[in-house]
């Protein structure tokens, strides 16, 4: 008799012609964010779901936003395992710079091209197959699995994720969640830095550009709060010791994958400042101006106490306001969770793969599940191209990805050291 691990290999290379066409398919299915509307794409997904007798229902407050929820238990008591990707994709960027259609879902030279392709299309391909796959099996597993493909990541979640939690919460928290956002193959990751974002704005009278004796300028003042605010950026970080351990063992791997500078960045609180809006014509003096800051706050650091922070800068100036547009708590799971342990493990098995655990400089859904207390880890294929001409995927790579994702998925729902 096979083991699991066989059987689900076997079912793995039974279908990889028909996951890539899945890829293809669901590349071709356009979900660009905004608008939003990912009903095509999530046909495609439910359709392979319909097919292979796998059960889920469809959910959400915007019915042109479906989101996708399966779940099924296991033979015997265990764990539940969530699974997490998105169906969204960012807008197709400079479409007359492609070399191939970014809608077209083409295979050249073992990369697979098109919007999505690498953000999350194949992540979530690989999760609807998983659940498939392991359906298929569930006499021979413990616990619970459920599958989440949602929309509406792109914009943070009001009609995909962040509805599930809020309105499905004992369905799908689970125990612990996978969620396959790419990045690279070599990392995991445990952890996310989180967005605090502000809109600082400044009135004043304005008047004639001749005349600038008469009314101070919105503009000025608001060049000189940006250079306030960088001071931000020097803020002493106190980072949980299992993060800065995390950060210093992986920073070669961090500033590869990254490039040059990252594993500094990952401890740092850093400033973005993402608009600008000022003035109306040359020759008249502002009266308003407005900006936005992406402040990314990492682990240690409580996003209540850059605000203040930003509120006695932004006080120094007449006329001037801050409002907090949003505001997260940084979290983290555990690195030597079981998770990671599976997903090290296979990794190295399929494709001698070192596999670190790292945090993230971006967001995922995965926030949404660590903010109420369930360790959640991201794996994923190499980020080629995101939200650039010609996002693609390395097909080869993601095959093996894919074998990590199932396999690991099997672990959790089968090793007594989960529970």
């Amino acid at each position: 008799m096979m083991t699991p691990r066989d059987e689900l290999l076997a079912r793995i290379t039974s279908d990889e012609t028909a996951l890539i066409g899945l890829l293809g398919d669901v590349v071709r299915a356009a979900s660009p964010n905004p608008p939003g509307d990912t009903r095509d794409a999530a046909g495609v997904l439910t359709a392979w779901l319909d097919r292979h007798g796998a059960p889920f229902r469809v959910v959400g407050p915007d019915p042109a936003m479906p989101n996708i929820l399966a779940s099924f238990e296991g033979a015997r008591p265990g764990p539940h395992l969530v699974l997490n990707g998105h169906i969204d994709t960012f807008p197709t960027v400079a479409a007359d710079r492609w070399t191939e259609d970014p809608l077209g879902g083409a295979v050249v030279g073992g990369r697979l091209y098109g919007t999505g392709a690498s953000d999350m299309k194949q992540g979530t391909a690989s999760l609807v197959a998983l659940f498939c796959w392991l359906h298929a099996m569930r006499d021979r597993l413990a616990g619970r699995l459920t599958l989440t493909a949602v929309s509406d990541e792109e914009t943070f979640g009001p009609n995909g994720a962040r509805y599930l939690v809020e309105h499905h919460a004992a369905e799908v928290l689970g125990d612990c969640l996978l969620n396959t956002e790419p990045g690279a193959p070599t990392t995991v990751r445990f952890a996310e830095k989180s967005p605090l974002w502000l809109r600082i704005e400044v009135q004043t009278m304005g008047c004639h550009g001749a005349y600038t004796h008469k009314s101070p300028s919105a503009t000025k003042i608001a060049a000189a709060i940006i250079e306030e605010l960088a001071a931000l950026e020097d803020t002493e970080v106190p980072l949980p010791r299992a993060v800065a351990e995390a950060i210093a063992a992986g920073a070669a791997e961090i500033d590869r994958v990254h490039l040059p500078g990252a594993a500094r960045t990952m401890g740092a609180v850093t400033l973005n400042i993402g608009t600008w809006q000022g003035g109306v014509i040359v020759n008249m003096l502002p009266g308003h101006c407005a900006i936005e800051a992406d402040i990314r706050v990492p682990w240690g650091i409580d996003p209540d106490a850059i605000v203040a922070r930003a509120n006695e800068i932004v006080g120094r100036h007449e006329g001037t306001t801050l409002r907090v547009i949003s505001k997260q708590t940084p979290r983290w799971s555990d690195p030597a969770h079981p998770m990671v342990g599976h997903i090290q493990r296979n990794a190295a098995a399929v494709a001698g793969w070192a596999v670190r655990p790292i945090p993230s400089l971006a967001g995922t859904d995965s926030r949404l599940w660590r903010e109420r207390g369930v360790p959640a880890f991201t794996y994923g294929t190499t980020a080629t191209n995101v939200a650039m001409p010609d996002e693609n995927t390395d097909l080869a790579e993601w095959l093996k990805v894919v074998r990590v994702h199932a396999l690991s998925a099997l672990d959790y729902l089968t090793e007594e050291t989960n529970r």
